[in-house]
């Protein structure tokens, strides 16, 4: 592969050229990389390559014909060569992209791609419309020039050479490859300052090590990048056979109220028993009603012993089956504590909103995702007008919102943990 660049700063690249992997490609002719100084197409014996924009405004454009006098001149030896142009409006590169554009160079545009570096304001919309093929974006964030940008382009796209990487298996398992982040990695030593490599990964079984890294990986990518979920998960095999011990947490404080302060609701029989209910109908391992005042949580209680030995025992005997799965704590804090001392681990906190809010996930992506999960996983539902946003922050993952047809969204609580119980664990 020939990379040809164009740029007001040829110098940044000299080192870049001589280091690291990219040297050695280029020393074993593996790709071509060769500079072209923007300035040699200047349009005076000044040396101009740029005007003030028309319309006014601040900084400096790229004029049109510099760069298409450049591009031309590169394009001689090859004029199917593609011209890739990096600005902060291009599209996001990613390294389904890469491989796109590497493929295209190689079959169709004979292994050449031109990359234009523009600086300042940027360039003549009139370049662009007329001798780009590619306009590439970085992220959503500005750098003072596109050369930084293109060596990263450089880098990604070289990688995928065969031959430009010892080994080949690398570039296939790796973050973005499998439609995520890659797994985590250790090294020696196996103990440091008390935090350890997993055992996991030193007992030798391969099959085991492969599981325990597809698990972490899914796990990595669905709290460091759930944006990413989705399209991992649809090239996974896993379905809903096994799943880590699951709780349901009913929060009555902090709470808010209709203009957002933070407020103490009070417990509904109806919460104590449906979703109770819905939690033995879906197999959760238990429901915590959290309740700051002593005299409600007594009450709770109270309502439990009817159904155990009570009346209502022989009345309803299934009822108390139900209620037996509840505990009822002051804090949510004793709700974690809990959970960590039974199973010995913290549990994954997910949490529920009537309200959006960013980083979601969809249920058929959880759905997925939770026999990838090797801890317990707690539910927080709120009541009133939902939990405060301080708790909400302490959660690892958000679940969408549930919608209707129309925009009448204030379903029950109660109503709320059926539904996204049953689209999370049922058949």
């Amino acid at each position: 592969m020939k990379y040809s660049v164009l740029t007001l700063f040829p110098d940044l690249f000299s080192p870049f050229k001589n280091v690291t992997l990219v040297s050695k490609a280029i020393e074993n002719s593996l790709i071509y990389l060769d500079i072209h100084d923007l300035r040699g197409f200047a349009i005076n014996s000044r040396g101009q390559t740029d005007d003030t924009p028309y319309g006014g405004g601040g900084g400096m454009v790229t004029r049109v014909e510099s760069l298409v006098s450049g591009v031309e001149k590169i394009k001689e030896e090859n004029p199917k060569a593609r011209v890739l142009y990096f600005t902060p409006r291009g599209r996001p590169l990613t390294q389904k992209l890469i491989r796109e554009i590497n493929k295209e160079a190689t079959e169709e545009a004979g292994s050449q791609l031109i990359l234009v570096c523009s600086r300042y304001e940027g360039v003549d919309e009139r370049f662009v419309q007329g001798w780009v093929d590619y306009e590439l974006s970085v992220g959503d964030f500005i750098y003072m020039g596109g050369e930084v940008p293109a060596m990263s382009f450089l880098e990604a796209s070289s990688r995928l050479i065969p031959g430009v990487l010892g080994n080949e298996e690398s570039t296939e398992l790796e973050s973005f490859e499998i439609g995520g982040l890659e797994h985590p990695q250790y090294t020696k030593p196996r103990t440091y300052r008390g935090r350890h490599v997993p055992e996991v990964l030193l007992n030798g079984n391969h099959q085991e090590i492969e599981n325990n890294r597809r698990n972490a990986s899914l796990v990595d990518t669905s709290l460091r990048r759930p944006d990413l979920l989705p399209q991992m998960l649809s090239l996974s095999d896993r379905t809903l056979k096994e799943k880590p011990p699951l709780y349901l947490a009913l929060i009555h404080n902090p709470v808010v109220d209709k203009e957002g302060e933070i407020i103490t609701s009070s417990i509904t029989n109806l919460d104590v028993h449906d979703i109770a209910r819905s939690v033995r109908t879906f197999e959760l391992n238990g429901y915590y009603i959290v309740h700051p005042s002593l005299t409600l949580r007594r009450l709770i209680q109270r309502i439990c012993d009817h159904w155990e030995a009570g009346v209502g025992s022989h009345y309803n005997p299934n009822r108390f089956e139900a209620l037996a799965k509840i505990f009822h704590v002051s804090t949510f804090d004793d709700v974690i504590s809990s959970i960590e001392k039974e199973h010995g681990v913290l549990p994954y906190v997910v949490a529920t909103s009537a309200r959006p809010t960013e980083h979601t996930l969809d249920y058929e992506s959880f759905r997925r995702l939770v026999p990838s999960l090797s801890r317990p996983i707690l539910f927080l539902f709120g009541t009133a007008w939902g939990m405060h946003s301080s708790l909400i922050d302490r959660a690892d993952y958000r679940l969408d919102p549930i919608f209707g047809p129309g925009d009448y969204n204030h379903l029950s609580v109660r109503s709320a943990v059926a539904i996204i119980l049953d689209r999370l664990f049922g058949e």
